[in-house]
């Protein structure tokens, strides 16, 4: 029998497995390219200082910010949660911050009061990178973000680990 000879129904067909893999690779596609038009279009809406000028620097993220935070994080090899949280973050208007996560896992659990602490780098269109250190994690994530709203929120996307598919939001806690 010939793949010609294969009615085109029976030809789609597959089996769980592969419609399995088929579908998580469609997700990871369509979240892919949900956060790449997400950083793209939000680099047309830049912030400004507080002093008015167009232009972002570190100086930009000083203060206390709200964070809601959700999707799935690796746990180890071949092994992710999805998970929800908030976290209290304080930059310190030089590339430095520390921060306090309160969370809730698939497969871990409730966590609460977690320390962490990192670094920023802002670019002048307002967009930048940061580093989170957590206690006994193995390895720092990165991540990339756009400041909008002024200064007053900043949409951050999970770069790495890979195994990683998080976003958060952030809004500056009072004024």
């Amino acid at each position: 029998m010939q793949l010609h000879d294969i009615a085109p129904a029976e030809r789609h067909q597959l089996s769980p497995g592969a419609r399995s893999i088929r579908r998580a690779g469609v997700i990871a596609l369509a979240t892919g390219i949900a956060v790449i038009i997400g950083l793209s279009v939000s680099g047309t809406a830049t912030a400004a200082n507080k002093d008015g000028h167009g232009e972002c620097t570190n100086g930009t993220l000083r203060g206390d910010y709200g964070i809601l935070v959700s999707g799935v994080r690796g746990l180890g090899p071949g092994v992710t949660e999805s998970f929800v949280g908030t976290a209290l973050r304080t930059y310190d208007g030089a590339g430095q911050f520390t921060q306090t996560d309160n969370g809730h896992g698939a497969i871990t659990g409730v966590q609460q009061d977690v320390p962490a602490y990192g670094t920023y780098e802002v670019h002048a269109d307002c967009s930048g990178t940061s580093l989170i250190h957590f206690p006994g994690a193995p390895f720092p994530v990165e991540t990339a973000f756009v400041i909008v709203a002024h200064g007053d929120e900043v949409k951050d996307a999970v770069m790495a680990p890979a195994s990683n598919l998080v976003t958060a939001s952030l809004w500056r806690v009072g004024r």
